[in-house]
């Protein structure tokens, strides 16, 4: 049965996994020319190593940060709102539509995830150096921990006005934490300069924003009556007993999922446009705390119909992948190519599908008639093999696309035969007679 769990890889997925397994250095290299922090990628090679790096290797490390995830998110809970409230965040977290398909994908956003609530969670017990160490952890995984810091520092300022401490105490751990990532500064310079200008996302407005909350609760729920879950989780938020004694819980919770979208929403309206759905997925925890801690008697069914909706969407996701399948189209090309001999491409229109050919081992350059590709599909780690500008004469040309046939034109060539799996297709060239 095909699932999340053994699905084919995307492109992005291919691009991590193919290298974390080239030599170490190597791939230190590479990352420090890509737009991501190296501790992903350093726990894959390792991983790897041990487990090979199939579908179901890559996604089984994803899906043990993302447990880990759960377990803390719930272990905070249970240290801001006690027990029962500790395990009903945990599965509102697990099941959570907007992460669930996220946690069997081979990327870094769950190392983000996990290291994050753990600094949340060594903060919350003022365990110093674990804070620290999770804290650094979370920055090496994804640029995006930069933004919870604030939000974390607002409440220590919060505790420390309270308790009356040395001014020192405040800002030690923090120090530690910029001298600990010193060595990675200057690649994170180069790595902004690449995305400054724009990148590839759009300016957001203020509907991105409120959109925003309203996926983290629903996502993309394949059924009608998952309109009601943003009802339902109103209804939870405002029937909390919001005490007196645990408003400074509340307070950090509320920083922890409102501060790094707006922050990441204010630094967009600039020129570096950084604002992205699956990088703010560090601000679920919070809310589905918020959701299931406490809460009166009478609210409980509302909370009981909302994880009942969650895991229905979540198995549905689980049962119906949404990713191409890319596997099951590469022995269709290895297969055609062996009885019709024609030269292979990858074609760049809307995607390119270069990374999952290199993973599923069809050797398919990249077709790039002037020569010149936007950095955001993958430069950092192609190589001049990767990409081709002239085609060969006389010889029928085979480009692997997620374009519809039909739109794809080859000056000199005219199509001959179009091979099709689900939305990829081979589509066949011959030259055209003079």
């Amino acid at each position: 049965m095909e699932t999340l769990f053994n699905c084919s890889l995307w492109g992005d997925e291919a691009f991590s996994a193919l290298l974390a397994q080239k030599p170490f250095l190597t791939m230190i290299k590479i990352v420090a020319k890509d737009t991501s922090p190296p501790l992903f990628y350093i726990l894959s090679f390792i991983w790897f190593k041990l487990f090979g790096a199939s579908e179901i290797s890559i996604r089984t490390l994803s899906l043990i940060f993302y447990s880990g995830s759960a377990v803390f998110s719930g272990l905070i809970a249970k240290e801001l709102f006690g027990k029962k409230a500790g395990f009903l965040s945990a599965l509102l977290v697990f099941f959570n539509p907007f992460l669930f398909p996220y946690a069997f994908e081979g990327r870094m956003y769950f190392s983000l995830l996990f290291f994050t609530v753990l600094s949340f969670y060594f903060l919350i017990k003022k365990n110093q150096w674990g804070y620290i160490l999770a804290t650094t952890a979370a920055l090496y995984s994804h640029h995006f921990a930069f933004l919870v810091i604030p939000a974390q520092f607002l409440w220590k300022l919060k505790v420390w006005l309270r308790e009356k401490k040395k001014l020192f105490s405040l800002f030690k751990p923090f120090l530690f934490i910029a001298l600990l990532y010193l060595p990675w500064l200057y690649p994170l310079y180069k790595q902004t300069t690449l995305v400054a200008g724009g990148f590839w996302l759009g300016k957001p407005t203020f509907n991105s924003l409120l959109n925003l909350f309203l996926n983290f609760l629903r996502d993309q729920s394949p059924y009608s009556w998952g309109k009601i879950i943003p009802l339902l989780s109103l209804l939870l938020f405002l029937g909390r007993k919001w005490k007196k004694d645990t408003l400074e819980n509340d307070f950090l919770l509320i920083l922890w999922a409102v501060l790094p979208p707006l922050l990441t929403f204010l630094i967009s309206q600039t020129k570096l446009s950084i604002f992205y759905e699956r990088y703010l997925l560090l601000c679920v925890p919070p809310l589905m705390i918020l959701l299931s801690s406490q809460l009166r008697k009478a609210f409980l069914p509302f909370w009981l119909v909302l994880f009942l909706l969650y895991l229905s969407i979540s198995n549905y996701h689980f049962t119906h992948p949404f990713k191409k399948p890319f596997r099951q189209f590469a022995q269709l090309v290895k297969e055609k190519q062996k009885e019709e001999n024609f030269y292979l491409l990858n074609y760049n229109g809307h995607a390119h599908h270069l990374w999952e050919s290199k993973y599923y081992q069809l050797h398919a350059p990249l077709y790039v008639p002037n020569n010149a590709l936007p950095f955001f599909v993958g430069t950092a780690q192609m190589t001049p093999a990767d990409l081709v500008s002239h085609l060969p004469k006389n010889k029928t040309i085979g480009f692997i696309t997620s374009d519809p046939p039909e739109t794809i034109e080859i000056e000199g060539y005219q199509q001959k035969t179009v091979y099709t799996v689900d939305s990829l297709s081979l589509v066949l060239f011959s030259p055209k007679k003079q």
